[in-house]
């Protein structure tokens, strides 16, 4: 079992009509891959409406985690990594189902004034 812990330090926002994964497997609009230390990798893929969602990985080799979320929920993570700092991406290979993206521990209220 593999588990990987790493502080995001930069993202990018990839949207567009529809693409699949090839071979037919579920239809994506977009992604929103997190970087961070030590050259780890966490990707969020959009699904598109309808469409099956993949399940999430943890390549730990590659330092590459996945997640599959509807594109409805796009502007949650987005909100995430625009407002908040310190983030962490954690990815667990025996459990992948685990995988996400969290804040640290903050104070209540904080920067809501």
């Amino acid at each position: 079992m593999a588990i990987a812990t790493a502080e995001i330090e930069k993202y990018l926002v990839q949207v567009g009509y529809e693409s699949t994964g090839g071979a037919g497997g579920p239809k994506s609009r977009g992604v929103i891959a997190c970087y961070g230390r030590g050259g780890y990798t966490f990707l969020i893929y959009l699904a598109a409406p309808g469409s099956a969602t993949a399940p999430p990985v943890y390549n730990a080799s590659r330092k590459i985690g996945s997640i599959n979320v509807p594109v409805d929920e796009m502007s949650h993570y987005v909100d995430i990594l625009r407002n908040e700092k310190p983030l962490y991406m954690y990815m667990n290979s025996e459990k992948p189902q685990w995988n996400h993206i969290r804040t640290s521990k903050e104070p209540v209220g904080e920067g809501d004034q």
